[in-house]
């Protein structure tokens, strides 16, 4: 993949990070109104923050198959695959999972052990910490359960070359979402059977479009990315409509998919000068995505102990202040917890594997 691509691919990921810890911020700022007596209004623009889950999956399945392409008809090749995966994910989300736990004992309600155990094997589980939704304690973790789960069935349906591979996942995961919508299945397979999980298996399809070398020409990228615009600011056209199930795979997912299909499908160009901010917002996305809840929790809980003045003014600040707060904490975090811890995983790993 050229280096112009890799960009792209990271400036989304920042991105989608960005989304995702915008929106909790407006959440968290919306409910220290409510603990402080201040009824305040939720703009719709918040909601749309929501996308960068999908543009997380799309991403990861178009990942996936590049990143994997030398495992393909290897000996070893799941055992591989399956311990970068691990690699990956675990050690920053348990680490999240333990403050979460160590935070809770302190300001209860603390997550029983069920809870804990599910959410550590990235199963499905209604936490007693949710009011009876299907979140782990560290809630941004329900996405993991679907890439936990998405990484499986890859590593299940892994062939000798890409496209067999991509081909057998998507198959895989047709049927567990057709069984979901025609069966009334136990959890966590109700879970797991949401039509979310196509977006990372339309990711992968999007890997094999770019590996058969198409491009967009500039007028249909244009198209594409007024059409991805389009359907990811739908909630300010449609207030109030039920993003999930199927309308968000269409609005969000679609709109994902049409957003990193117009950043990749294009010829190569020189790279900018801003190559190193996007590289490096690319790195720290997972460490954003992972620290953003617990410094928000930190935050309100501070704001709401000191009894500060709140407002519609205050509630701004307090949103700024927690999203750079979280950006702080994500590059302290990337720096000296997940890159070093990720290096030396590896490289135990690498003779083995």
């Amino acid at each position: 993949m050229s280096q112009e691509r890799i960009v792209a691919i990271q400036a989304l990921r920042f991105i989608a990070a960005i989304a995702v810890a915008g929106m909790h911020a407006e959440i968290f700022a919306f409910w220290l109104g409510q603990f402080v007596g201040v009824g305040l209004e939720r703009p719709a623009l918040a909601a749309i923050g929501n996308f960068g889950v999908d543009l997380f999956f799309v991403i990861s399945g178009f990942v996936i198959v590049l990143s994997s392409e030398k495992l393909f008809g290897k000996a070893g090749a799941v055992r591989t695959f399956a311990l970068r995966r691990i690699i990956r994910v675990v050690p920053l989300y348990w680490a999240g999972l333990l403050f979460v736990l160590l935070w809770s004992l302190r300001f209860p309600p603390a997550p029983d052990w069920q809870s804990m155990v599910h959410a550590m094997l990235f199963v499905p589980y209604a936490s007693n910490t949710a009011h009876g939704r299907i979140v782990p304690p560290l809630e941004v973790g329900w996405t993991l359960n679907f890439e936990m789960l998405f990484y499986f069935v890859v590593a299940l349906a892994m062939a000798k070359d890409a496209s067999a591979t991509v081909r057998r996942t998507a198959f895989i995961l047709f049927l567990l979402v057709l069984a979901g919508s025609l069966l009334d299945l136990p959890q966590p397979l109700a879970n797991w059977s949401s039509p979310i999980i196509l977006e990372l298996s339309g990711g992968t399809m999007l890997a094999l479009i770019y590996r058969g070398g198409w491009q967009f020409q500039p007028r249909v990228r244009l198209c594409a990315l007024a059409l991805a615009a389009s359907l990811l600011l739908s909630p300010l056209v449609m207030p109030g409509a039920d993003m999930s199930g199927w309308l968000r795979v269409l609005f969000w997912g679609g709109g994902s998919w049409l957003l990193l299909a117009a950043m990749v499908l294009v010829p190569t160009r020189s790279g900018g000068s801003d190559a190193r901010f996007w590289n490096f917002g690319g790195d720290i996305s997972y460490a954003l995505y992972i620290v953003h809840m617990p410094v928000m929790m930190v935050s309100q809980m501070v704001w709401r102990h000191f009894r500060l003045p709140y407002g519609a003014t205050e509630e701004a600040i307090f949103v700024v202040l927690v999203l750079v707060m979280s950006l702080v904490a994500a590059v302290i975090v990337h720096l000296l917890f997940e890159r070093p811890l990720s290096q030396w995983l590896r490289s135990r790993v690498a003779p083995i594997a």
